[in-house]
């Protein structure tokens, strides 16, 4: 996105309006006064708009609305309201302190071309004795949006149409290429602060219709957004094929100096408090069975509450009400509901000071104890709603047991814990409670019927459990746990859930999808997206020589294996090899050519070994540096590695290649595990000194496996490498022309009972 302030404005009309009559509230001592004068402005940056109409000016100056809040730490509370300039009286008695005034005007609908909303915030100081004076502007306070279409268009589109929406069913505004200028409202939602720009055309060179949809993220209220469509060629040579691309072009200008108090908006929030301790109702509340005390729930509102609602299974019960009634709308109380509540046990206090904003709702002992006097979970739930539509909902859980122990969720920073077989569980020992009875974990697969157990260890509080050989089922690449505590035979009346970690496994592994000839693709296309594996064959391709080929004749299942072949490509040295990754570019030195290449795939789980079949044929070194000398045995190598590596970046010829790991052979610029330790977790190699068989033309391929090293095992991988060559010291251009590596069927172990050494 491409983002531009612009400071020049035209500003087209200002209109000040200040009151006539006194405040209506008595001063007290520690009071200061506070003049207000209102401005209204239609003024946006760089476009030029009309100035209001007196119509408008009189409707706007009826219609405004005047809210003045007062901080109080991190809230905000409503102090004084009034509707229309000419209400707002001359002198505004505050008592000393920190404070708000907002100012809104207009009217608030999706999306128009005509219909604008304004709004004003600032924030003042009342001292004692004080006259303070406070000017504050409403401005256009939408998201608001112009279209235009760049000259590079007209070639290749008319009939151009771009449909801007913040939700298709809350209306759309259609800009053409006739509204240049055009100028559309919006508001947005919190909930979706995204614009959606569907360009709708016919195509000159085809005459079918053309589609192209964008979206704007994050957009914000009181800023402009100019959005420019051009069209640019493709600058990626990319054979038989031509065109290019429709690019949208972001301008963002703020309207004007707008001040915006995040906690005017913010939901509402709810706290409670039982025998003089704070409650976080967000967390199961523990009591022993029978247990109860008096609790006050305390609801407060950055703007004014239109919905509180309180609700319970048990409440038909509990209650005795005369009807299956689970809810009550506290803000909307009948008198017969108001009595049945007390009589039950609920009192409310509505704050009147507080101008609707706040509400205490007081529930009984008495009621307390009913939803303990069994052992289980319960559960009341209080729905918050405020006027700007921000909603708060909790779920308070009152769970019921003389267990002296609970099961606790696998914390979040606790995550990497769980792995595809195995997990660590957690629980703990309840305050002021001491387990009498041996403690265990039980466990078993959603959905199944059968626990298993295991012993629990203890840490202070803190109660652990590791659990092994998770198992996923058939077509599985994950499963859903659920577990619980034990104290003897009794079960905490908490079930946590955990979800495996997934097996992952290598794509193509099986070496069965190939297309294509120098080079040869370990792909069924040769389309990126295709590609998980690559080779050297784009290199000596330039010769009509692949270094890895398909074979049919060697192979473990299917129908072919990988067939790494180490050879003279001209005058220099060619190790057969693959890789997850990508072959980015040969660096040419006369007739010599260096391999560029990406090394890794995207990948977030954490096997702990890599197996296969190999054949390894290793001829006597013919081309020796000083890694291996002449006539030495060549060595066939395959390693695998884990980790969170940034990515990087290699220039060549003014062109920039970046991937998480770049090997270039020229630098050389090689990847050593050993050094590399800031981004890997996990490595594993293997190395084959001599032929894996006697007959060096059989067709015998034999298992191999390779545990992985876990370095860091509390950080989740982003990024697998797998690399194999025929001739392990290849990137130095060192090995023997006789020297051939086929590798087929490799699998990615999660589980030790998987593993045959």
């Amino acid at each position: 996105m491409k983002i531009k302030e612009y400071y020049l404005y035209w500003l087209l009309l200002l209109f000040f309006f200040t009151g006539c009559q006194r405040d209506e509230y008595t001063a007290t001592d520690g009071e200061g006064s506070l003049r207000l004068s209102i401005g209204i402005k239609n003024d946006l940056k760089v476009v030029a708009t009309r100035a209001l109409t007196s119509e408008e000016q009189a409707i706007l100056e009826k219609d405004c609305k005047v809210r003045i809040y007062q901080r109080e730490k991190e809230d905000l509370k409503l102090v004084r309201k009034y509707q229309g300039v000419e209400n707002v009286p001359a002198d505004i008695l505050l008592a000393s302190g920190d404070y708000q005034v907002k100012v809104t005007a207009g009217e608030v609908v999706s999306a128009s071309f005509d219909k604008k909303f304004y709004e004003g915030i600032k924030s003042f100081t009342i001292t004692k004795e004080a006259d303070v004076k406070v000017d504050v502007v409403a401005n256009v306070g939408n998201t608001v949006a112009t279209v235009a279409f760049a000259e590079t268009m007209n070639p290749y589109f008319e009939n151009c149409t771009v449909g801007v929406a913040v939700k298709a069913e809350n209306g759309i505004l259609d800009f053409t290429a006739d509204d240049a200028g055009k100028l559309g409202y919006f508001s947005v939602p919190v909930a979706c602060d995204t614009l959606f720009c569907t360009f709708e055309a016919t195509n000159k060179l085809t005459g079918a219709p053309f589609v192209h949809i964008d979206t704007i993220p994050d957009v914000v209220s009181a800023t402009l957004y100019n959005l420019t469509y051009e069209f640019k060629e493709s600058e990626v040579e990319v054979p038989d094929t031509g065109g290019g691309m429709i690019n949208l072009v972001v301008d963002v200008t703020p309207i004007g100096e707008v001040e915006t108090e995040e906690t005017i908006y913010r939901r509402p929030s709810v706290k409670a408090e039982m025998g003089g301790q704070n409650l976080v109702l967000t967390q199961p509340a523990y009591m022993k069975i029978g247990d109860g005390e008096d609790m006050t729930v305390m609801i407060k509102g950055s703007t004014e509450l239109t919905q509180i609602e309180i609700a319970s299974e048990q409440f038909p019960d509990f209650l005795g009400a005369p009807t299956a009634q689970q809810a009550f709308d506290l803000k909307n109380l009948t008198t017969e509901e108001e009595d049945l509540l007390a009589n039950g046990g609920i009192t409310i206090d509505k704050k009147e000071a507080s101008l609707g904003h706040a509400m205490d709702i007081k529930l009984s002992a008495s009621l307390i104890r009913k939803y303990t006097a069994e052992n289980g979970t319960r559960s009341i739930r209080f729905s918050v709603t405020d006027q700007r539509g921000y909603q708060r909902i909790v779920d308070w859980q009152i769970v019921a047991s003389d267990i002296a122990v609970q099961t606790v969720a696998i914390p979040d920073d606790k995550k990497y814990l769980i792995w595809a077989t195995k997990a660590t569980l957690f629980g703990e020992v309840l305050p002021e409670r001491e387990p009498q009875s041996e403690l265990s974990f039980r466990y078993r697969k959603v959905g199944t019927t059968e626990w298993q157990t295991v012993p629990a260890v203890r840490n202070g509080s803190v109660l652990t459990a590791e659990v092994t050989g998770l198992k996923n089922s058939d077509n599985e690449l994950f499963s859903e746990y659920e577990y619980q505590v034990m104290e003897g035979a009794m079960a905490s009346n908490v079930k946590c859930q955990f979800t495996t970690e997934k097996t992952l496994q290598l794509e193509n592994c099986g070496f069965e999808e190939w297309s294509g000839s120098a080079p040869a693709y370990i792909a069924p296309s040769s389309n990126d997206s295709d590609i998980f594996w690559d080779s050297g064959n784009h290199g000596s391709a330039t010769l009509g020589r692949d270094v890895t080929t398909s074979d049919t004749n060697v192979k473990h299942s299917g129908k072919y294996s990988a067939k790494l072949t180490s050879q003279k490509v001209v005058t220099q040295f060619a190790a057969g090899n693959l890789f997850t990754g990508r072959y980015l570019q040969t660096e040419m030195t006369g007739l010599k050519g260096d391999g560029i290449l990406g090394w890794g795939r995207p990948f977030t789980s954490r096997p702990i070994a890599l197996t296969g079949w190999i054949r390894y044929n290793s001829g006597k070194v013919n081309y020796a540096d000083s890694h291996i000398g002449n006539n030495e045995q060549d060595q066939g190598y395959i390693f695998i590695a884990l980790g969170d590596w940034q990515e990087e970046t290699y220039t060549y010829k003014g062109d920039t290649y970046s991937w998480k790991r770049i090997v270039a052979t020229k630098v050389p610029k090689l990847f050593d595990h050993t050094t590399e330790n800031k981004g890997t977790i996990a490595h594993g190699e293997q190395t084959w000194m001599q032929s894996t068989d006697e007959d060096l033309n059989g067709t015998k391929m034999y298992p191999f496996t390779i545990r992985l090293d876990y370095w860091d095992e509390e950080r989740i991988p982003t990024t697998i490498i797998v690399v194999a060559s025929a001739s392990k010291f290849g990137d130095f251009f060192a090995g023997s022309t006789n020297s051939v590596m086929w590798l087929d069927d490799l699998k990615l172990i999660y589980d030790e009972s998987e593993i045959t050494e």
